[in-house]
């Protein structure tokens, strides 16, 4: 009997009795026990303590003697499913030869009697997928799911992978201010909720220190309304991160833009707020059966930190809609002239919540005229939306507000050659300024024939200019 088919067994027999497939916590306890390992080795790996570890162990102990009927530990484990394997080959040889399967541990020969006459070895039943136990959900800060949802099937699709199959341990969705991010992750929960034995959705948009959202956080796994906990940080997080092995959770953390220094490069945090990037690299870092989500206008530095395309850590920056499901968008507010609908897409970057509003003050303004609105020069932004880049272009350093400037001056995009000699920036400075305003999707980089050129993007270069103009 092989490793991996032991593996296969323990699994079936787990999610039988639990309706849950072994972490990884429990495979790591199952090689070492079968390699003749110590407990010990195991808690250094998953930075657990060894009584941890044996505590899992002795759950997963029970669950087999309750499966082979006879009392299983540490110390006879691999004897018992030598002998289970042996002793279920020759009662199928007794009875002539077949096809069994149990744990998907295959006992195969050919087929020369009836069903009637095979033994019928014990079989793992998989629960059936309406009767598996819903996750605990805490979705107070979540926003309400939106009737109206334009398909955003693509990127649903990209992050269920990452977080099913893939089992990403933590996930940035970054993106401009409007751009979809919370109503694409609230329409995701329903559709993998069934992975998770809790969900829990917090917004930092009050800047709560690290040690008030970790104890809020362990509470809610933990099942308790309050939880004697210390304010040291460091063992608030070792103990968060045990939960996090002890039960596949979801968590998301909300407006993470609001814990990030504002007037510096991309990814910064305010001073006291320095302890969140601990939190962010021992969730990306540590193995565990969990996924945090952070939901940012901007992404933090830690996410950069794992380049391995095989990383359970994923960056995803969100751009805007399909030009398909724009046109859907401008059709269903009764706009009129679609044979300008496309400059208009263009133009506000098919943010959904920007042509939103630029679709309701064309139709209170003009009755729905695009072609109209288009014809009045400078474009008139609303208030709304001149709040919102306010709120981006004050978030950005000197550095950054320097090239903006200048590249709004430029009739097309420009090179890093053609920015260094316009510009007193050395090329370290540079290279630094343009991947924080990429990372912050306010520059477009464009690629033509190996040469690659930048510029900033149309309504933002819009707002730069009037805004200049009143300062």
């Amino acid at each position: 009997m092989t490793l991996n088919e032991v593996l296969r067994f323990v699994d079936d027999v787990v999610f039988d009795k639990t309706g849950k497939h072994l972490d990884s916590l429990q495979e790591a306890i199952l090689r070492a026990t079968w390699q003749g390992e110590k407990y010990s080795k195991v808690a250094q790996q998953y930075h657990c303590t060894k009584f941890h570890v044996g505590n899992v162990a002795s759950n997963l102990w029970q669950l087999i003697s309750q499966e082979l009927k006879e009392k299983i530990h540490k110390s006879n484990f691999r004897a018992a499913m030598e002998r289970y394997q042996v002793s279920n080959v020759s009662s199928i040889f007794n009875f002539g030869q077949s096809n069994y399967v149990k744990g998907n541990i295959n006992l195969c020969t050919d087929n020369t009697h009836s069903p009637e006459t095979k033994q019928k070895l014990p079989t793992t039943q998989t629960a059936n997928k309406n009767n598996t136990p819903l996750p605990k959900l805490d979705l107070r800060d979540a926003p309400d799911i939106k009737k109206t949802f334009y398909d955003r099937s693509t990127e649903l699709t990209t992050l269920k992978t990452w977080i099913v199959k893939h089992r990403c341990r933590l996930i940035a969705v970054s993106g401009i201010s409007g751009i979809g991010k919370s109503t694409i992750i609230r329409h995701l929960i329903p559709e993998i909720e069934s992975n998770f034995d809790y969900i829990i959705w917090r917004t930092l948009r009050t800047s709560p220190p690290l040690n008030v959202t970790l104890k809020n956080l362990i509470e809610i796994i933990s099942n308790v309304t309050e939880i004697n906990l210390s304010n040291n940080t460091d063992g608030q997080l070792s103990l968060l991160v045990e939960k996090l092995r002890d039960m596949r959770c979801l968590i998301i953390l909300d407006d993470l833009q609001q814990i990030l220094s504002s007037g510096q490069l991309i990814g910064n945090y305010k001073p006291a707020y320095e302890n969140y990037g601990n939190l962010f690299k021992i969730i990306g870092e540590l193995p565990h059966n969990s996924c945090l989500i952070l939901n940012s206008w901007e992404p933090p530095l830690e996410v950069f930190s794992f380049t391995d395309n095989d990383s359970a850590v994923h960056l995803f920056q969100l751009t805007g809609l399909t030009e398909k499901v724009a046109r859907e968008m401008l059709k269903n507010q009764g706009l009129s002239d679609e044979e300008k609908w496309q400059e208009l897409i263009n133009f506000y970057q098919s943010n959904p919540q920007w042509l939103k509003l630029v679709g309701q003050t064309i139709k209170n303004l003009l009755g729905g005229s695009v072609a109209q609105y288009l014809s009045y020069q400078p474009l008139f932004l609303c208030r709304e939306l001149t709040n919102i880049f306010q709120q981006h272009f004050q978030r950005l350093s000197e550095l950054e507000k320097q090239i903006i400037f200048l590249l709004s001056e430029q009739p097309k995009s420009v090179s890093v050659s053609q920015i260094l000699e316009k510009s007193q920036l050395s090329s370290p400075e540079l290279f630094q300024t343009l991947l924080s305003l990429e990372r912050r999707s306010l520059i477009d980089k464009i690629t033509e024939e190996k040469e690659i050129s930048f510029g900033v993007k149309a309504i933002f270069k819009h707002y730069i200019k009037n805004y200049r103009v009143r300062t």
